[in-house]
């Protein structure tokens, strides 16, 4: 423990609840915890919140006494929600928010001051980083936190200390799991092949940071700086989880660290044997790994590979300052197909101000088209939202684009940006994109697969499941 927490550690141990209250809408299920953009779900999904996770492992190994109570994790109702934390009588409440759900946190915010006027409750997010006196005026909350570090900075509201200059990951205690209660995440994810499964977070978001990054992503504005942890550190991390039964990792680092670093973690992988016993999955950019580096991932046995392609025209992706060439993608996932073994997932986004029904198409035909070559084994198709704090979002209200400033619309139900495609349009191309996997071959591949693997059955219910409901959601 570090010196300069003992005066304040001595004199004064909190009780901490870190929580996620219960968000009730006939939409679906809140989509919150560890998602760079809200949504609601109707069928069950979720995902482990890593960062929040950190805080109360943190929190605890000094000494604090820390509740997790996850009211959208467990389904629990407002009133047994509000039992619970009764019961445990807090000193302090952390909460996370989104744009979508600031609105509702507002409220609860209120009921908790009235029924629990003691606790003193902080929120964090991007949202709130970005726009931090509008939650001060619209409610009673205590603390803000801004910024992505919420571990480090809750610990230090807490010790009544400073937050470090310069980030240390590897200086963290791994995530007390237990604590946590990993489980609750760790079956309904549509990421998730082999269960149970969890997520981790190598570094602090994304390394992509040429002139800001992507002008759509909020975490690069809460991670000003991106913060790595070693490779033997993570690799303790996946020992860790292999102890507890994991079978699968999904690492929710906005871009998974490539050169001598991924080198350093996939020969480690082999060495100490967990390529064996868990997969893997990860976020990666397009045009940064050659063969050589998807062959090592094969071995450490890599199995989902998301990429951000969000359009097919050149322009867009320039617009988004994602750093793609277009002309080169189609080379990079004939060269995955070839090495074996790992499935590539694409995201694609409808509703840009500057595109035209045109554009929207070529997406959904180069979508189609790699999955007709069996280059890609699923997609996310999604409805272009600018939050708050994003260099989207200036240009967004520069260009007089908004449609509204109402948060609650912010939820990828609805286009927001004004486009020369109507809503319906844009409601008709989203749902095209997923139609777009549909083909002959798709169905064979998945056939064949759950010929040779049959314990895969479960993943492709979740997953047709899951695939209807978006269908719906564009309706």
């Amino acid at each position: 423990m570090p010196i300069f927490y003992l005066t304040w550690y001595t004199l004064s141990l909190m009780r901490i609840a870190i929580t996620y209250p219960p968000l009730e809408s006939e939409k679906g299920r809140a989509l919150l915890s560890q998602n760079r953009q809200f949504q609601w779900s109707k069928p069950p999904t979720i995902a482990f919140p890593v960062i929040p996770a950190s805080a109360a492992t943190l929190l605890k190994q000094n000494g604090h006494q820390v509740l997790w109570l996850d009211a959208i994790a467990e389904k629990l109702s407002y009133s047994n929600w509000l039992e619970n934390l009764k019961a445990f009588k807090p000193d302090l409440i952390f909460m996370e928010t989104k744009t979508p759900a600031i609105k509702k946190h507002w409220q609860v915010i209120k009921k908790l001051k009235r029924s629990l006027p003691k606790s003193k409750i902080v929120l964090a997010g991007d949202h709130v980083t970005a726009l931090p006196q509008e939650s001060k005026k619209n409610s009673p909350v205590d603390h803000i936190i801004k910024g992505g570090h919420y571990d480090l900075e809750l610990l230090a509201l807490c010790q009544k200390t400073s937050v470090p200059t310069k980030v240390d990951l590897d200086k963290l205690p791994l995530i007390d799991r237990n604590l946590t209660k990993w489980h609750l995440y760790s079956q309904d994810n549509g990421n998730f092949k082999r269960t149970p499964a969890t997520y981790t977070m190598f570094g602090r978001d994304c390394w992509w940071r040429k002139d800001g990054g992507c002008t759509f992503c909020s975490w690069t504005t809460i991670f000003p700086r991106f913060s790595l942890r070693s490779a033997e550190n993570c690799l303790d991390e996946v020992g860790q989880l292999i102890d507890l039964g994991v079978k699968e990792i999904f690492d929710d680092t906005g871009t998974f660290p490539a050169g001598k670093w991924l080198q350093d973690f996939c020969k480690g992988m082999v060495k100490k044997g967990y390529s064996k016993k868990i997969s893997i999955g990860c976020n990666l950019r397009f045009g940064h790994l050659q063969k050589k580096d998807y062959q090592l991932m094969k071995a450490a046995n890599f199995r989902f590979l998301l990429f951000g392609l969000e359009s097919a025209n050149q322009k867009t992706v320039d617009k988004l300052n994602k750093g793609t060439k277009m002309d080169k993608i189609e080379k990079e996932l004939e060269i995955i197909k070839k090495v074996g073994g790992l499935e590539p997932h694409i995201t694609c986004m409808i509703g840009y101000p500057w595109e035209s029904k045109k554009d929207a198409q070529n997406t959904i035909n180069l979508v189609k088209n790699f999955f007709k070559k069996g280059l890609i084994s699923s997609l996310q198709a999604t409805i272009v939202i600018p939050y708050p704090g994003t260099k989207l979002f200036k240009q967004a209200k520069k260009n007089g684009w908004l449609k509204t400033l109402n948060w609650d619309r912010y939820d990828m139900k609805e286009p927001i940006l004004k486009t020369s495609l109507t809503n319906k349009q844009i409601h008709q191309l989203t749902q095209s994109l997923y139609t777009s996997a549909i083909t002959p071959n798709f169905i064979l591949r998945t056939l064949k697969d759950l010929i040779k693997n049959p314990t895969h059955l479960p993943y492709y219910l979740k997953s047709t499941t899951q695939y209807i409901a978006r269908l719906l959601d564009f309706n």
